[in-house]
């Protein structure tokens, strides 16, 4: 069952997108409550929510750009589509 939210857990997700890697000490501070509150509504959001903080590289700061593609196709095609994109060859990258 997924819990619900309240005000605490939504600040304490929001200041997990900020730094995932933050210590709790520090997340309760801003949050104004004490460091074991934020330990136990981050089990909680773990064990119930499925809550993971996973770290992901800025491609801007390492010389790549992000893209996003739409692609729209028939349903019976989607399957084919993806097929194709997975063997699709990657570029080098430009120095």
């Amino acid at each position: 069952m997924t819990p619900s939210l309240d005000q605490l857990d939504l600040q304490l997700l929001q200041a997990l997108q900020l730094d995932g890697r933050a210590p709790f000490s520090r997340i309760a501070a801003a949050l104004g409550v004490s460091d074991q509150t934020v330990a136990r509504r981050f089990r909680r959001l773990q064990t119930q929510a499925g809550l993971r903080v996973l770290g992901m590289t800025d491609e801007s700061r390492v010389g790549r750009s992000n893209w996003i593609v739409r692609l729209r196709c028939t349903p019976d095609m989607s399957e084919r589509l993806a097929d194709a994109l997975a063997r699709r060859r990657t570029p080098p990258t430009s120095r």
